[in-house]
């Protein structure tokens, strides 16, 4: 630990209920019960390097698969960084003495302007959080759906990555700060607010739910949509947006929330364009999550298990070929069913979509990206003074 630490005082957190507590590093967190049977030591943003990786070293597998790649192929260059090659959906951006510094912005479109701001959010909480030095780093990111359509090799961190893409870091997705979407909003308030209204195992509605829009994908989803019709185990329904943000009127009706997508004891997650934010929603209801093979990466892909005694998730063929043999064997071995929707709320609700676990993947990827990249020039020249380059965070948000 950093000498600057040793003199902070211990800080108590501690919540209306509490029930037990314990130390860790410069924080004494206090176990305390959000909902009926859930104690939830992950939520605060301030947990040291060491916490992170006792706590959460699944989660940072891609993190050194980059990290053994780049290492491989030699360090990231300032022309590595470059963001000539897209039109609409980059930054460039500098943490230099703990602060954030945004030098170069290809946001065109309404779409990429608010997810880029909530990566630039969830870096700076990242960094004030963090109760140790981050390092000083230059790096850009990508906040398109399709962050690189050529597979070009550029070096970037983005929301998702096919395995062809060895450049591409992955970060954690825009969604954790927020989505301003009808039926979707801030991941912190859906997380609550599902805990709060977690609805038992046995009173849970016993069938598979989807809903989506099946333009986006209609290889993947189209096949989800006529294998499950006129199945009295499937909900399965195509959700109609009128635009970015607004669902049309004539699915009104059977949209659902995400937390009332917590109801079901089977939700179906598919890609989208690529991947689809929706998954890490899924994942805290406590229900049996159903994944077809996945294309697209995200961080929290690393600790999915299968099968076996720990399995969390249920993974099906793409074309869903095999979804109703697996849905059918689930409902008549309920116990199998609520042993693997209990494995997924503890191995994701509770710890690997944490805000601790969120916080702890940035920081890890602050860490490994500057060991194997240059050390940035903060100051440039300018009518013969020396100014810090970019503009600072709370300046551009």
């Amino acid at each position: 630990m950093n000498s600057f630490i040793s003199v902070l005082p211990v800080i108590e957190i501690e919540l209306p209920r509490r029930m037990n507590s314990w130390h860790t590093g410069c924080v004494t967190f206090v176990e305390t019960a959000w909902g009926p049977g859930l104690y939830e030591p992950f939520e605060g943003y301030a947990l040291a390097g060491a916490e992170c990786d006792t706590e959460f070293k699944d989660l940072f597998k891609e993190i050194e698969r980059s990290g053994t790649h780049r290492k491989s192929i030699g360090k990231v260059t300032p022309a590595d960084l470059d963001l000539h090659w897209i039109d609409d959906g980059g930054v460039r951006a500098m943490i230099h003495r703990q602060k954030l510094f945004i030098l170069e912005s290809k946001l065109e479109s309404e779409y990429h302007l608010p997810r880029a701001l909530s990566i630039l959010h969830q870096i700076d909480r990242a960094i004030t959080a963090s109760p140790e030095l981050v390092p000083d780093i230059e790096f850009s990111f990508i906040v398109k759906d399709l962050p690189d359509e050529a597979h070009a090799h550029h070096t970037y961190w983005a929301l998702s990555k096919l395995q062809v893409d060895k450049e591409a870091w992955l970060m954690p997705d825009f969604g954790f700060w927020t989505w301003p979407l009808d039926l979707v909003g801030a991941y912190e308030q859906i997380r609550v607010e599902g805990i709060q209204n977690q609805v038992a195992w046995e009173k849970r509605i016993p069938k598979v739910l989807w809903r989506g829009a099946l333009k986006t994908n209609k290889d993947v989803r189209g096949a989800l949509y006529r294998v499950t019709r006129s199945k009295e185990w499937a909900d399965v329904e195509e959700v109609k947006w009128k635009s970015r943000t607004k669902v049309s009127a004539g699915s009104a009706a059977s949209a659902l929330s995400m937390v009332d997508h917590c109801n079901y004891k089977f939700l179906v997650h598919t890609e989208g364009r690529s991947y689809s934010g929706r998954g890490k929603y899924l994942l805290n209801c406590g229900s049996v999550v159903i994944t077809h093979k996945s294309q697209w990466m995200e961080p929290h892909h690393a600790v999915y298990i299968n099968a076996g005694l720990e399995q969390n998730v249920v993974e099906v063929e793409r074309d869903f070929s095999d979804l109703e043999e697996k849905v059918l064997g689930l409902l008549k071995e309920p116990n199998l069913a609520h042993k693997i929707a209990t494995n997924g709320q503890k191995t994701f609700r509770d710890r690997h979509l944490t805000p601790a676990a969120q916080a702890c993947y940035w920081r890890k990827l602050f860490h490994a990206w500057a060991n194997v990249s240059f050390q940035p020039k903060p100051f440039e020249t300018v009518d013969g003074r020396a100014r810090l380059r970019g503009v600072p965070f709370e300046t551009f948000v």
